[in-house]
């Protein structure tokens, strides 16, 4: 019988270090999964930047390879329709038809390919924030036994946060500083 009154104690110890140990270890996990992600969505914001980057300027080579394939074609069709001299006649009647045309649909394109790589930055920087923001406010949160106390006790953060933010513009910035949005200006 004197066993029994033991049990009722033991139980509640049990309990109360297997709730301190599962809480611990879930903040933990919570906060090596939230840098992770993090980092990874920082990483992958800097890659869709890069691969936007790069496709307007792939794209915007274009006028001009086809400007210089023009002047080419136009050299070789002159010179071969009127000799390395050119036209030596006195009076001439000429209509030219010149192969190839630089057309606005390529700087459509542009635009096109601007437009659609912004939008996907900005998605891409709003899921960041979205990551971000719950692991900051967890570990505001450091009442003691919370999940911020928790990631506190595991040495979180670990990253530094402040190195992993949106990435803003000149316009925005300035907007915010001063208080005043100058609207945007086209040249």
């Amino acid at each position: 019988m004197n066993h029994i009154k033991w049990i009722a104690p033991l139980a509640i110890v049990a309990i109360v270090v297997g709730w301190v140990v599962t809480s611990y270890y879930g903040a933990y996990n919570y906060g090596a999964d939230a840098e992770t992600t993090i980092e990874t969505e920082y990483s992958n914001m800097e890659n869709i930047l890069a691969q936007y980057s790069l496709k307007v300027v792939e794209v915007a080579q274009i006028p001009a390879m086809k400007t210089e394939d023009l002047k080419e074609v136009m050299s070789a069709a002159f010179t071969g329709r009127y000799g390395a001299e050119g036209s030596q006649a006195t009076f001439q009647w000429i209509q030219e038809n010149y192969p190839g045309d630089v057309t606005d649909a390529t700087y459509v394109q542009i635009q096109q390919v601007m437009e659609a790589g912004r939008n996907k930055f900005e998605n891409a920087q709003t899921k960041f924030l979205d990551t971000k923001r719950p692991y900051v406010a967890t570990l505001k949160k450091d009442l003691f036994l919370s999940a911020g106390w928790w990631l506190a006790q595991g040495g979180y953060p670990k990253i530094d946060l402040d190195e992993f933010v949106i990435i803003s513009s000149e316009h925005a910035s300035e907007a915010f500083d001063t208080k005043i949005d100058q609207g945007i200006q086209l040249n």
